[in-house]
């Protein structure tokens, strides 16, 4: 195994980080293997624990690496990327990304809404709406679990294919031009029903995403919630000045 230089002026923990990428990149490191421990790590390149852990922290932060607690280091598989740039429906968004989307529809009932959903959609408290709970998956594996609560005044039924895309209901069925919409991004850690459903641990981190789409009055049609994996999934903002 080549020892890292320490004569160079490139600092060893980025040495090894570049030794560790080659590695991956070559497949010697395959996507949810583990790689070797720490301890091996250290053995293997002849370097400090500080060393190898700056160099598994900097692959972690580039999504090349994740950490399992009690299991160890894996390489991480690929994740889906959202860029805001633009307002595209999930089934959109994935698509464009060269993957198989598949829906599970959970529960479709028309409900009351409650105070805090009725806040979100502008309307009164006990209005109808249509609530929805979906969880989707992409290339074969859940990837997020959305519950959508739509104005019930708008042509939505319990009746409609909620394996398409809501966009799509809104669009083509109604004919309401969706103009925009509000997004919130937290994070969070999944309950006992998320992680069943989304094959994680309890307590696993998460992205919670609330939504709101608004029409081309900028009246709100659409307020939802998605849990979201944090190892499968990303967002990518785009600024300029």
């Amino acid at each position: 195994m080549p020892i890292l230089d320490e004569k160079s002026p490139i600092p060893l923990y980025f040495q090894l980080q570049e030794k560790i990428k080659k590695k991956i990149e070559e497949g010697f490191y395959k996507e949810g293997e583990l790689i070797p421990t720490e301890k091996e790590l250290q053995q293997m390149y002849s370097v400090s624990r500080i060393t190898v852990r700056n160099a598994i922290a900097g692959l972690v932060f580039e999504d090349l690496l994740v950490k399992k607690q009690g299991l160890g280091t894996i390489v991480a598989r690929p994740r889906m990327v959202e860029d805001f740039s633009s307002l595209k429906s999930f089934t959109e968004k994935m698509a464009a990304q060269g993957a198989a989307v598949a829906t599970q529809v959970i529960e479709v009932k028309r409900i009351g809404a409650s105070e805090r959903i009725a806040h979100h959609l502008a309307i009164e408290p006990e209005s109808e709406i249509i609530y929805v709970k979906r969880l989707r998956f992409v290339d074969e594996e859940p990837i997020a679990l959305f519950i959508s609560h739509i104005r019930g005044d708008i042509g939505i039924t319990e009746d409609d294919d909620f394996k398409r895309s809501i966009f799509d209901l809104l669009e083509n069925k109604c004919g309401i031009k969706i103009s925009g919409a509000q997004k919130v991004i937290e994070a969070t850690s999944a309950n006992k029903e998320e992680a069943e459903l989304l094959k994680i641990d309890v307590d696993e981190p998460v992205l919670l995403i609330r939504n709101t789409t608004l029409d081309s009055d900028n009246k709100p049609i659409e307020y939802a919630e998605g849990v979201y994996r944090s190892d499968r999934y990303k967002y990518v903002l785009k600024l300029k000045r």
